[in-house]
Formats: structure tokens, sequence, C-alpha cells
């Protein structure tokens, strides 16, 4: 039996339920009577729930709740602790299988989009620990935490693929070096044989070869082209414009680069403020409609990555070690893929949806501007309507979250208090 009092709430109990359900699928379990796997986990995810800047000031507030037991020590030592980090990282993958079960596929109608696993992907930023060493030059800043996440377009379930492991005196690694280094598994993340695995990312993924090595493996990227590509047009224009689907699509040619491989150019054009995109992708066999939608989709990731930092006030890493800034990430995309199972569950039983949201999203809706600045018109067209939903979750429940967790009150009660936050009309 751990030492630690546990948490015990109605809200909490409910939250924090999904782990305990799949704890016992996990990999590297071991029963600490010090701190338990599940305690470890909760703490983690209430820390990255919390306002403290420090591990010291958020145990003071958990223990200030209640909650004895729970000391830095215990904490910080479980943060180093490989084993736990696997533990940590397998029971984030096992939420991901429940994710599959209960968050609505966007996806689910779209025959052509059968036979494929979408994921964004990119690295995110945090500043660096206290305690992490300097750079050797003088005046230098110690170097940023540099993660990098993967988003399941269909599920919403967020996991940590790596972290940033700059050399030579570089401040930030290259995308393509962590690519190339993820083994092939990783990419796959348990997609049968004959799935295809599509993952979106930004301009700095670009490696032709790379993508032709992986795509013998059935996994494709699609990004935007860089200015200076040198893939050269080698086919006629295949978009198929009888259907209604591809409205907004310029063109759709086969490219190549000398005796590359093969590649795919997709134009599109943004009906709704004329904005004009230019995607490159290593899958041949998706309508031109779909490849723009997948990468349309990769904005998620970058919403998510506000939630980290804005919302939950992640911005600086915890600790020093590789394996407890590695858990740092998990005990994010615990909190993100928890959260989400969370608000799903309160709107499905208690049927209670965020008013305020959707009149505040009603009133932007006819002063939305691109990121240039330009308006965006009313037009309509299959791409941009299709997929809407939020990946993120509102700051009033997170806020919410954040108290109903610690209050010793009743489910009703509390449930009763966030109707009052999202303003449902009695």
């Amino acid at each position: 039996m751990a030492l630690i009092t546990q948490l015990d709430t109605d809200v909490s109990s409910r939250f924090f339920q999904p782990l305990r359900q799949v704890y016992p699928k996990t990999e590297a379990r071991y029963a600490c009577r010090a701190i338990s796997d599940l305690d470890y986990a909760v703490l983690g995810t209430l820390r990255c729930m919390s306002h403290a800047k420090t591990g010291h000031e958020f145990l003071q507030h958990h223990i200030d709740h209640g909650r004895e037991g729970a000391t830095v020590d215990h904490f910080f030592k479980a943060l180093k602790s490989g084993r736990r980090l696997a533990n940590l990282t397998s029971l984030n993958a096992e939420l991901g299988e429940v994710m599959k079960e209960k968050v609505a596929d966007p996806f689910q109608g779209l025959e052509e989009l059968k036979g494929f696993d979408f994921y964004a992907a990119d690295g995110h930023y945090q500043k660096a620990a206290c305690f992490d060493p300097k750079p050797t030059k003088d005046g230098q800043s110690r170097v940023a935490t540099g993660h990098f996440f993967r988003l399941n377009l269909r599920t919403d379930h967020v996991d940590h693929l790596d972290l940033s492991r700059p050399t030579d005196g570089k401040k930030k690694e290259h995308d393509m070096t962590v690519i190339k280094r993820t083994e092939v598994k990783t990419w796959r993340n348990g997609a049968k044989v004959g799935r295809k695995v599509l993952i979106a990312w930004d301009k700095a993924c670009i490696d032709y070869l790379q993508w032709d090595y992986l795509k013998h493996r059935a996994i494709y990227f699609v990004t935007q082209e860089k200015i200076n590509s040198a893939a050269t047009q080698i086919s006629t224009d295949i978009t198929d414009r009888s259907d209604s689907r591809n409205e907004g699509v310029v063109s759709d040619y086969f490219v190549g680069r000398g005796n590359g491989p093969l590649l795919r150019r997709v134009v599109y054009t943004d009906p709704r403020d004329g904005t004009t995109y230019t995607y490159i992708t290593n899958e041949m066999t998706l309508p031109a409609w779909a490849i723009v939608l997948i990468y349309k989709q990769r904005w998620n990731i970058e919403k998510v990555f506000y939630q980290f930092k804005s919302k939950m006030e992640e911005r600086k890493s915890w600790a020093s070690s590789e394996e407890a800034k590695q858990a740092h990430g998990v005990f994010e995309c615990l909190t993100h893929n928890l959260a989400l199972l969370f608000e799903l569950e309160l709107k499905q039983r208690e049927e209670i949806e965020d008013e305020v949201e959707s009149e505040k999203k009603e009133k932007r809706e006819p002063h939305l501007k691109n990121r240039a600045g330009t308006a965006m018109k009313k037009a309509r067209n299959f791409i941009n309507e299709i997929v809407r939903k939020a990946t993120h979750r509102t700051q009033r429940f997170i806020r919410w979250l954040r108290a109903a967790l610690y209050r010793e009150v009743p489910w009703c009660d509390a449930v009763a208090r966030l109707s009052e936050v999202w303003g449902k009309k009695c």
C-alpha cells in the first residue's frame, strides 16, 4: 500500500477513472510503497492542472488540501525513474485505446479514408529547468527543452514522441533528425498490416529520400511545399472535377526531382479569403480534397500546444534529467487526454454544453480573419465544413476543473457549478 493520502473527491474519482481502468494492462508496473504508479500519475496530472510555478509550491498546495505524505523527495525521485517513465508512457498509450472507443471520429463517414490513420506531429519548446547546465560560452542562456508530440486526428489522443537532443552547440535539433531516429514501430503506432499512416508536419519535415524509405513501410507524409522546391511536374492534372468535394482544388500533379522518388503536388485556394496553398505528399491514392483536408487539421496540434502553454501554464521544464523532461511531456499528454474524456462524459451523461463558447463562436464568425489579417468570407465548401470540432478545452472548463478536483462536494453540486460556468439557461 502507498503511504500518501489519495485524492478521492467525487470529481477526482470520475476524472481519474480511466487511469484506474487501464493500469492493469500497462507495462513496467511495480507495487512501490512510497508512491504507487497511479498516485504518481495523478500527482503529475494535478501539477499540470495547477497554477503552481514550482514542484515545491504544487506539493504544498496539495498537502494543504488534506493530502499528506506526498513529499518533494518522493515526487522528484520518481521523475528520474526510467521504470516509472516506461509505465507512464504505457498508461498514456492505453488511454489512446479508450479514446478510440469513446471519441467520435470526424472522418468516420468518409469511405475513401477508411484504410488510414491520420496524425499531426510537431515540436514544442519550453524554458529550461532551473538547474539545467548553462552552455560553455559566457553570457548564453540555458538551452530550451524541446518536445516532439503527436496528435491522432481521429481521436484527439496526444502522445509524446521524443525530446530534442541538439549537438555541436546548437540550441535546437532539426525535425528531420528526430523523424529519422524514430522507429518504424513508433510511427505505425499499432496500425495493423495493410493499414496506412499519414502524418501532417510543417515544412521542416521535407526529406524526400526518408519519405521514400518510410513509404515502403506504409508511412506517408504531407506538408506545405517550400518555395525553393526543385520538384518538377511530370503528369497532367489528375483532379477529379466531377467530385464537388474538390471545390477549391486548383491542380493535382505528380512531380519529381531527377531520379528521385515520385511525389505529388496539390494546389488549393481557400474560397473564404483567396489564399493559395501548395501541398507536397508521397501518398498517391487519396483524392485531392483529402490531402488538403488532412493538412488543414495539422493546425489542431498548435491548439494543443497553446493549451499546454497558456491554459495549463506549462512553460518551463520541471527538472533537469532526461527522464524527468520526458515524463513532463507525457504528463501534459495525460492531462489533455483525461480532460477531453472527462468533458465528453459530462456532455453525454449530464447533457450540458458550454453555451458561453457557442455564443462567442457565433459572434466571432462574421469578423474572422486569416493570419495575414485578410477577412474571411462566408463561402462554404466541403473541405472547410466537414470537420468541425474543438481540439482543446476552454479556459472556463480548466478553471472549474482545477478547483473541482479538490473540492469535497457532492457530484451534483460540482456539476451545478459547471452549468453556471458554461452559462446553462434554466
